[in-house]
C-alpha cells in the first residue's frame, strides 16, 4: 500500500461494521414507521408516491426493512466517513471531474488514484450495459426453464413434467412496475457508493488489481449478508430484532454450499463492475450493468418458481434464483469478457511516409 494511505482501507471496514450496527438499531423503528404508514393510508386517498411507498411497506417483511435500513445507514455514515478520510490532508482538486458539480472542496478526499471523468458516451454505455447484463442473464434463465430447473408461475408443469403446485397468473406490467423502481435506486446508490466513492479510496491506497479485488470482496461480503430463507423474527418491533436478524445472517457463512454457489457469483459481479469503472473512468457502464442484473433477477423471480426435488448435486450449478450457482457465475464471467472487449482502447495506427 502507498505511504500515508494504509489506514484508509481499515476505515472502510470500520465504516461497514458501523453501518451494520446502525442498521440493526434503526430497523425496528423503520419497521414500525412503515407498517404505521400502511395502516394510516389504507383507507385514505393519497398521492401516487406516498401510496406506492405505503403499499410496499405493507407487503414487506422485517428482513426487507432491515435491507433498507442498511442502505440508509450506509448513506448517513458516508458523510462522517468522508470527513474522517480527509483528516490531515489538503483539499483535493476535482475541478475537471463530475464531482465538482456536487461536492465542495472541503468534503472531497485527496485527488489521487483514478478520478471519475465526464463521459461523452455515458447514456450509450448505460443502455449497452443494461441490455448486455440483463439480456444474458435472462437468456440463461430461459435455458434453465427449458432444462426443467424452473417453471413459469402460470404453467401447469415444468418441461420435466414436475407439477406446478402453486399456479398463478403472471401480470407482467405489475411485475415490471414492482421491480424497476427499486432496481434503479439500488443501481444508482450502490454504484455511487462502491465504485464511485469506495473504489476511489482503495485506488489511493493500493495498485489497481488489489484495489479491484479488495473492493469486490467487500461488495460480495456486504451482499452476502442476506437472511436465511423464511427466517422467523420473534418480535419485529423489539429493539433487539435487528441484532437477532444479524446473528442469523452471519450464520450463513458457516455453509460451504452457500459460499460456493452464492458468494462466488457476488464476487464476480463486483469484479466486473469495478473493472468497468476502471476501464471507462466513469459510472455509466457499471450503473447499466448493475441495473440489468437487478432487473433480470427481479423479473425472473417474479414470474417463475424454482422446481423442487432436483438432485442435490445440481444445487452448486443452479440455485433457487439467478444470483446463485455456477451457471449464473459463467454468465457474469462472459459479461466481463464482453465488457473488456467493448471498452478496449484501440492502439493508434502507425503512419509511414515514403
Amino acid at each position: 500500500m502507498r505511504h500515508g494511505q494504509q489506514s484508509d482501507v481499515l476505515k472502510i471496514f470500520a465504516y461497514v461494521a458501523g453501518t451494520l450496527i446502525l442498521a440493526a438499531v434503526i430497523s425496528p423503528w423503520l419497521y414500525q414507521l412503515g407498517k404505521g404508514l400502511a395502516e394510516v393510508t389504507a383507507e385514505k386517498q393519497t398521492n401516487g408516491m406516498i401510496r406506492y411507498v405505503a403499499e410496499a411497506a405493507g407487503r414487506a417483511d422485517f428482513p426487507k426493512f432491515f435491507d433498507r435500513a442498511l442502505m440508509l445507514s450506509a448513506l448517513v455514515l458516508l458523510f462522517p466517513l468522508t470527513a474522517w478520510l480527509r483528516l490531515g490532508r489538503a483539499p483535493g482538486s476535482y475541478r475537471d471531474t463530475p464531482w465538482s458539480l456536487r461536492l465542495p472542496d472541503n468534503v472531497v478526499v485527496a485527488d489521487r488514484g483514478q478520478p471519475l471523468r465526464r463521459n461523452p458516451y455515458g447514456w450509450l454505455q448505460l443502455a449497452t450495459g443494461l441490455i448486455l447484463a440483463g439480456g444474458l442473464l435472462l437468456l440463461s434463465g430461459w435455458l434453465m426453464l427449458q432444462a426443467g430447473c424452473f417453471v413459469w408461475k402460470d404453467a401447469t408443469e415444468s418441461t420435466r413434467g414436475v407439477v406446478n403446485k402453486v399456479p398463478q397468473a403472471i401480470d407482467w406490467a405489475k411485475s415490471l412496475k414492482k421491480v424497476i423502481p427499486g432496481a434503479v435506486v439500488v443501481a444508482l446508490v450502490e454504484e455511487l457508493l462502491f465504485r464511485g466513492v469506495l473504489l476511489g479510496i482503495f485506488l489511493r491506497a493500493m495498485r489497481v488489481t488489489p484495489a479491484v479485488f479488495s473492493l469486490s470482496f467487500l461488495f460480495a461480503f456486504v451482499h452476502f449478508l442476506q437472511p436465511p430463507v423464511q427466517v422467523k423474527i420473534p418480535d419485529p418491533e423489539a429493539s433487539s430484532a435487528g441484532f437477532f436478524l444479524l446473528s442469523q445472517i452471519f450464520a450463513r457463512f458457516g455453509s460451504p454450499m452457500e459460499l460456493a454457489s452464492s458468494f462466488t457469483v457476488l464476487m464476480a459481479v463486483g469484479l466486473v463492475l469495478a473493472y468497468a469503472r476502471v476501464r471507462t473512468a466513469s459510472l455509466w457502464l457499471p450503473i447499466g450493468l448493475h441495473l440489468g442484473w437487478v432487473v433480470g433477477v427481479g423479473i425472473f423471480k417474479a414470474t417463475t418458481w424454482p422446481v423442487g426435488g432436483l438432485p442435490e448435486a445440481t444445487r452448486i450449478f443452479v440455485g433457487p434464483t439467478l444470483r446463485e450457482g455456477l451457471l449464473p457465475l459463467s454468465v457474469v464471467m462472459v459479461t466481463g469478457v464482453l465488457v473488456h472487449l467493448m471498452t478496449r482502447v484501440p492502439e493508434p495506427t502507425a503512419s509511414y511516409r515514403s
